[in-house]
């Protein structure tokens, strides 16, 4: 479980890292993820265990098809709660773009 927390942080930290330098390297929010799934940007998609259901089983179905790195992120450290805060989905694209 350790484990698994470390990589949690590792890969939200990433994901801030890049909200922070390059925003256009980035997507949040249930729309927009969805949106840049749909073009095939995305490079890992971080998916909060507090978004929805259907919405889950959607964006990993569009994330499956591309090829795309998912991650479930737990609402249980700050990095979690601070993407359930962001919409409860985001995703490290592939290239720089805007959504």
């Amino acid at each position: 479980a350790k484990e698994h927390i470390i990589e949690e942080k590792k890969i939200m930290e990433k994901f801030f890292m890049a909200l922070a330098k390059e925003q256009s390297k980035t997507a949040y929010g249930y729309e927009k993820v969805k949106k840049a799934l749909e073009m095939g940007a995305v490079a890992t998609l971080l998916i909060s265990e507090a978004l929805e259901e259907e919405k889950v089983i959607e964006l990993e179905t569009l994330a499956e098809q591309m090829g795309t790195d998912i991650k479930l992120i737990s609402v249980d450290t700050k990095e979690g709660e601070q993407l359930r805060d962001l919409g409860k989905v985001g995703a490290i694209l592939r290239y720089a773009m805007e959504i």
